[in-house]
């Protein structure tokens, strides 16, 4: 029997979507990946969180280890010699395989033609891409959440995306986004500094914590605190470049924070200030520990670096 090309393409393609489909990642799944693979979901981050972590990476290198580790769910460093290498595994240990601890670990949604869309790790996978012996092609394990690879289209697999809450389509300044304005890849370069999402950050603890028990943490939690903060704090009130203009700004912040009723609406996110963690009193012991512990390093990266 002579088949037609025509025929051999088609069933050159059928034999082509069959392996593909069965080499897609599946949810549940724990994959590697290099980190320029991975596709943002969000165009803004804050960026000093991630210079709060690079300035205690310079101080104790170790430190970076941890991170990587814990991010692995792999618990932390467990030994790490002198010439530790980030890119070389095998140079160093963490305490526990891949994938033990998976509650630590981030988050993707395979989208069309497999393309990796980062859900979970952005200031984590950030910081690891801007560390000194990180960088984009830094080989991390991520945890496969959905898969809408079977999306007719792009319109549609956004729309799975939005209906799912795992994108957040807002700029630096709250303003709307549209999905193409992602950016491709993270680090500094892509992505937006959002202030606020930094500030949130520094209030943890101190003014919101875990939902309660039975509810789950709505993603992009921060983002909702900050975003409706943006219309609350004036921020040109303080100097952010110096140690103690940034304590007052937190301080500002958390207090705002912790002022909202449990039951009242946070902005227009759709969430109450409990449902976002939100404390009913402020944890002055927390807020001091951020102030002399991280507060410092963020600064003081900030000023060396720039």
């Amino acid at each position: 029997m002579r088949w037609s090309s025509w025929t051999v393409a088609l069933l050159l393609c059928v034999v082509a979507a069959q392996a593909q489909a069965l080499s897609a990642p599946k949810p549940g799944q724990v994959i590697e990946v290099t980190l320029e693979q991975l596709h943002p979901t969000q165009a803004v981050v804050g960026f000093d969180q991630i210079h709060y972590s690079l300035g205690l990476f310079a101080a104790k290198p170790a430190k970076a280890f941890d991170e990587y580790c814990e991010t692995n769910g792999q618990g932390e460093a467990a030994n790490v010699p002198k010439n530790a290498d980030l890119r070389q595994p095998a140079s160093f240990s963490c305490a526990s395989p891949v994938g033990t601890h998976a509650s630590d670990m981030k988050t993707v949604v395979v989208g069309l033609g497999g393309q990796l869309y980062l859900t979970d790790g952005h200031h984590s996978f950030t910081t690891l891409w801007e560390t000194p012996g990180g960088g984009p092609r830094l080989k991390m394990w991520v945890k496969v959440t959905d898969d809408f690879s079977d999306s007719p289209n792009l319109a549609v697999f956004w729309q799975r995306m939005e209906a799912a809450r795992k994108v957040w389509l807002k700029d630096n300044q709250g303003q709307p986004l549209r999905p193409e304005q992602l950016p491709a890849h993270l680090g500094f370069k892509s992505l937006q500094d959002d202030t606020f999402r930094s500030l949130v950050y520094f209030t943890r603890k101190a003014a919101y914590g875990k939902p309660d028990e039975g509810e789950v943490a709505p993603e992009f939690l921060e983002f909702y605190w900050g975003n409706w903060l943006r219309t609350q704090v004036d921020l040109t009130a303080y100097n952010l470049n110096k140690k103690g203009g940034y304590r007052d700004a937190i301080e500002a912040v958390a207090k705002r924070m912790v002022s909202l009723a449990p039951g009242a609406q946070v902005g227009d996110s759709g969430f109450t200030a409990r449902q976002l963690g939100g404390m009913p009193q402020l944890d002055r012991d927390e807020l001091e520990k951020t102030f002399e512990k991280k507060v410092p390093y963020v600064i003081d990266y900030r000023h060396s670096h720039h």
